[in-house]
Formats: C-alpha cells, structure tokens, sequence
C-alpha cells in the first residue's frame, strides 16, 4: 500500500475545526476545552500528517480508494481516540449550553466539518450550507468507509446525532503499525498464524511454491491435505510468508465460522479495514459436512487473498472475479517423516543402528502430520521410542472418532490365530497389502502405477462367530495400529444427507489417524443397490452409490464384515482389494481352539484333557461359541464350588473344570442356535 498521505487530511480538518468553533457563540468559544482549537496553526501542529498512525491511515485510505471527505472523517475519528482533548472540544461543539454532547464526532458534525473543507470543484451547492451538509451526510453514509465498515456508526437516533467511531482494533493496529497476534473485533476474532516450530515437509513447499498470492488481488486458494487444522494452518502461512503477506486466521465464538455469520459480522465489526490494514492475506476454516458447495462471500474493501483451509468432501467455490487455485497437500514419504521427526532430536535409542531400526515405523506409517508430530513431540520430551511414541499418538489420535467409533482395547497374539491353511494365506497376503501401500505398484507398468489406490479396502464374510472381528484385531495389531470400531448406529440417520456427512467426517478424520477401520455387519451400510418403486428407494440408492464411492476413494485401511456375499453389489465387490471367505472350523482346528481357549492350568482338569478330541470331533461349533462356552464352563465350576452369597476363598486358587462343566456349557451354546446338542455328548 501507498503511504504517504494523500490529501492533506490534517490540515483540512483543523481549517474546518476552526472555522466551526469560530461560528460557536461567545460563551462556548470561550470555553476552556476549545482554547486550542481557536488557533488553526496550532491545530495544524497537532494534526499533523506525517505521524506514524495519520500515514498509515493514509494508506489503508489509498487502498480503500476513500474520497478526501471520507478521510476526513476517518482522521476525526481516529483523532478522538489518540488525543483525550479532541474528545473533550467535541463534547463542547455538540453539546448545549446545559448539556454536554458525546465526545466521538457526530455525522451531523461530520458533514458540518466535510462541507466546510470541500473544494468547490468537489461540491457544487455553492453559498447553501445545509445543502452541502446534506449531500456530505450522505457521501458519508453511502461511501465506501461505511460500506466495508471502516466508519462505525450508531444504529440508534436521528442521523445527524449518530456518532461516529473507527473500530477499537483498526485503531490499535494504526496507532501501532502492526496487528497483534490476536485481535477481538466484536463476535469475530483475528489470529495472526506464527511460524511453526516444525519445517515443512520438501513435497508441501514444492506444491505451494507455483502459487504466488498478491495483495488486493481477487484470488482464492483452497488448501487441503492430510493434516489437521493446525499444520494445514502451517501450510498456509508459509504460502503467505512466501509471497511477504501475513497470514490472518478469521474465527468466530463457535468452534466453525459459518458463511452467512461471516457476511454479517464483517461489516459491522470492520473485517476488512482490519485486514487491509494488517496487510493480512485471510485464512478461514470451510465447516465441515455442509452437504452443500461452499461459497467465499466478497467483502467490501477486500477482494483477497483468501486461504481457505478444507477437508476432501467439501466444495468451494467464489465469485467469477475471483482466480481459484486448489492445492492438494500430499501425504509426506518415508523420508520426509524421517526427517520430520529427526527436525525434534533423535531420542529413545542407544546407537546408530538401533536407531535406525526403530525410525522403519516412522517410515512405514501413513498418519497425517499432525499425529505424526504429537509423537514427535512425545518422544522428545519423555525420551520414549519412535515405535512406542507412534502407538501412544496414533491410539489418542483415535479417541476423537469417539463420535462414531470405539477404539478396541483387544490383543491377538501372533500364535494364536486358527484357521486353514488358505484362510491364513489370504490373510498373509492382506497384511503385505495393508504393508506395502506406498510402493504396491513400483516397477509395474504405468497404468498400474497412476492408479493403484493409497487405501486398502477389504470384505470378509462367513457365519457368525467364525473370526471375523479376530482376523481383523490380528491384522491391526500385525501393522501395530489401533483398531477402530464403527458403532453403525451413529453413523446413520433418519435425517437425508446426515449419513454421507457422518461418514465422510469419519473417514476423512481415519486417514489422519491411520486407524484400522472395522465396520461389523457392513451390509446395512453398504448393501445392495434395489429396483426402484418408490420415492424412499430413489434416495437409498442415491445414499449407497455416495458410501460406495466414499470408501472407494479412502486412502487408510478399512475391513468390513458381513454374514453374506450376496448383499453387496457386484461392482462394489470389484473395488475391494481382497474378499475373504471364512469357514467354519473342521474337527483339527476345533481341537486347537478349545486348547487355546481352555489353556493347560489348573483351570483345566487332566480328566477334560482327554474328552477334548470327542468334543472336537462331535460339537461343530465356530469359534465365537467355543469361546463363549469355555467361559461358561469356567464360571460354572466356580458356581459349583462356591455357591452364590458364600464368601470369596482367601487364596487365588481357581476350581479346575470338570466335564459336567464344560458339556453344560455346550448344551447351553445349542440353546442358543435354537439346536440339540449331539447325544453323543452327554455324559453317562
């Protein structure tokens, strides 16, 4: 912005300051508050242009493209403020004999003090003085000062007496030649976003380094990336810094600014003087899960830039004035997040070596910056491993899908996995999958490599109790991420449009995390497309084929589980990245499962040892039930041993299982299928 001072703002208003309080009456000019303002020479001295708040009032008039009686009326305002005595004159010119009158100017004053300053060639009313005080008063009530909230004005009384003021945080910002680092205007608040204590990743400078931003230029660029708000606010300041622009947060009293409170406080509060004036390019965090485009409202006195910072589902447009850049900030590589964290100091290992052992689980997670440096952070400070740190950031990280999804608290060990031989190999083959995400398709051909997807999706379906979940906790706990169960119920509503925008708020949120996400029972969510016959159909379709390719484009690890093939689409089938069936367990794996359910303490009795191979090879349960009645068994012996209302023993010795025990506890698994237990079972 220009800075010197363009009309001589100061040695206009003393002229007319003087020439009104000339016209006062004997009594009033002789008051003591208007002894100074007499004296147009010294009025001059004290209004002089060249002070630092009167250039850079200037300025933000040059930028505004302010006439010389809106500046005029800016410089009286700005005035009051600094100098108490402007306030006391002002109380004497617009008050009465009787009564003293407010000490901002006026418009009735305003346009006194315009009328008397303006040059003929600006005001042809000639000798008319309320004429020309008229059309002053509404110069001033149409100008852009006014418009794009630069001049405050009352909302209450006549026009004439409605006075006049600048808003307190431009005024600050003038008499202080910069912004601090927060600013309350009113409902909405400025935060000048400081540099990070962190280095950008090499990938994020090379995407924001094609797009130059230009003060007072209509622009708008929508960042977005795997990140939450506070490195994409990182991101964005750097874009600023680049372009020797200062990078300004706009934020409201709710956690999300929405358009229309944006649009109508930003008048009221002076929005766009403050950040003319700051030399600010605007940042602003679009709502998530509007269902609806986003529109950047155009404030008058800013035409840009705008920094818009959003997530993948939402959609910004602007003005047709306005020149729109989309930049996609990628997720950083291996050895970007290598050095990310080395940017917070080696810590946790004793050498080189084992060092760099520990820093492959950096290079092998995807989670977003922000998790990412939490554990940095962790690590730096309490010294824990790379591996350790990462778990505890990821896990916490994941707690704020609490909304829609629990994290489990599960653990499978690596031996006790049963299933077929096929069954293991299909589930080997997912985990190298899930493992190799970031260079599946290196050194195949190029219609592989542009497309292969960064997500790994996956379906396993077989009955009830047959492993599902376990498979999926096994593989979790196999990539050394949390596992993340969607609660269905939450995600869907009765409500049209509040289910795409539940789960696009989750998924969007698991990308960061790097959760494994579990949808059990997921062909009520993501079932099949029906032939339409009503209205109600028309929208559950449109609702699937929205989920469908939601999770198509998912760049994290998703398994959903169902009891049926059949109740998906076969196109949707076709996009996941493995379908695993689960059969039911044969007699040799049913022997291994009670064993491993059962264990070789004293909880299992010598005698049970030998009835296993005939309960085995008879009671074709899935594993799910045989875990359910190895626990039944267990807390009938303790029934058994120790009635209901007797005393807890004093030792921590655990009553063996007997036969009884275990065969009841098969009967009651039978109940439960609504089955007879074979006969062969029962005990003589």
């Amino acid at each position: 912005m220009d800075e010197r001072p363009r009309f001589g703002a100061g040695a206009r208003l003393a002229q007319a300051l003087a020439a009104c309080v000339a016209r006062q009456t004997e009594g009033l000019r002789g008051h003591a508050d208007l002894a100074g303002f007499v004296d147009e020479p010294g009025l001059s001295a004290r209004l002089r242009d060249d002070a630092p708040a009167a250039r850079a009032l200037a300025a933000l008039a040059g930028a505004l493209s302010l006439d010389a009686a809106e500046h005029l009326a800016c410089r009286l305002a700005l005035q009051v403020e600094i100098d108490i005595h402007f306030g006391a004159a002002l109380s004497v010119l617009q008050g009465s004999d009787q009564e003293s009158g407010p000490q901002r100017p006026t418009l009735g004053l305003l346009a006194a003090l315009v009328s008397v300053a303006a040059e003929p060639a600006t005001d042809p009313g000639g000798d008319d003085l309320p004429a020309r005080q008229g059309r002053a008063m509404g110069r001033l009530l149409q100008g852009q000062a006014a418009a794009c909230g630069l001049l405050q004005m009352a909302e209450a009384g006549p026009l004439a007496l409605r006075t006049v003021a600048l808003p307190a945080a431009l005024s600050a910002m003038l008499m202080t030649g910069e912004m601090a680092a927060r600013a309350t205007l009113g409902t909405l608040r400025l935060r000048a976003l400081p540099a990070p204590d962190w280095s950008l990743p090499a990938s994020w400078c090379a995407a924001l380094a094609p797009t130059p931003l230009l003060a007072g230029a209509a622009q708008l660029v929508v960042l977005r990336g795997p990140a939450d708000a506070p490195e994409l606010c990182a991101a964005a300041q750097a874009l600023a810094v680049q372009s020797g622009l200062r990078a300004v947060q706009i934020d409201g009293d709710g956690d999300e600014l929405m358009p229309a409170t944006l649009l109508s406080q930003a008048v009221r509060e002076g929005l766009a003087p403050c950040l003319r004036a700051a030399g600010a390019a605007a940042v602003w965090r679009a709502p998530a899960g509007l269902g609806r485009p986003l529109r950047v409202p155009r404030l008058a006195g800013f035409d840009g830039p705008w920094i818009v910072l959003a997530d993948a589902d939402t959609a910004v447009q602007a003005d047709a004035t306005m020149a729109v850049v989309e930049i996609e900030l990628p997720l950083p590589g291996p050895a970007e997040r290598v050095a990310l964290w080395r940017s917070f100091g080696d810590s946790g290992a004793a050498g080189a070596a084992e060092l760099a052992t520990e820093l492959s689980a950096i290079r092998e997670s995807r989670c977003g910056v922000g998790v990412l440096l939490r554990a940095a952070r962790q690590a730096a400070t309490r010294g824990d491993t790379p591996p350790a740190a990462l778990r505890q950031a990821v896990r916490a990280a994941a707690r704020d899908l609490s909304a829609w999804a629990q994290v489990s608290h599960d653990r499978v060990p690596v031996d006790a996995w049963v299933g077929q031989d096929e069954l293991q190999r299909e589930l080997g083959l997912l985990l190298a999958r899930c493992a190799a995400r970031d260079d599946a398709a290196r050194g195949l051909g190029p219609l592989l490599a542009g497309r292969t997807p960064a997500g790994v999706k996956a379906l396993f379906v077989g009955a009830s109790g047959t492993g599902k979940t376990l498979a999926a906790q096994w593989i979790a706990d196999r990539l050394a991420r949390p596992l993340v169960r969607v609660d269905l119920g939450a995600v869907v509503s009765k409500y049209i449009g509040e289910t795409e925008k539940n789960l696009g708020a989750l998924l969007t949120r698991a990308e960061h995390v790097d959760a494994v996400l579990l949808f059990d029972e997921a062909d009520s969510l993501f079932g099949a497309r029906t032939d339409v016959r009503q209205a109600n159909d028309r929208y559950a379709n449109m609702q699937t084929n929205y989920l469908l390719q939601r999770l198509e484009t998912f760049r994290g690890l998703a398994l959903l589980t169902s009891n049926s093939r059949a109740r998906f689409d076969d196109a949707f089938v076709r996009r996941l990245d493995a379908t695993i069936e689960f059969p039911l367990p044969d007699a040799a794996q049913r022997h291994r499962l009670w064993s491993l359910h059962l264990g070789d303490g004293a909880a299992a009795a010598e005698a049970l040892r030998g009835l296993r191979d005939r309960i085995a090879a008879l009671a074709d349960l899935p594993g799910g039930h045989i875990r359910n009645a190895a626990l039944t068994a267990a807390l009938l012996s303790r029934q058994r041993l120790q009635p209901a209302g007797a005393a807890t023993p004093g030792d921590d010795t655990l009553p063996p299982i007997e036969a009884a025990d275990l065969v009841e506890a098969i009967a009651i698994e039978y109940r439960k299928l609504g089955q007879r237990m074979p006969d062969a079972l029962r005990l003589p």
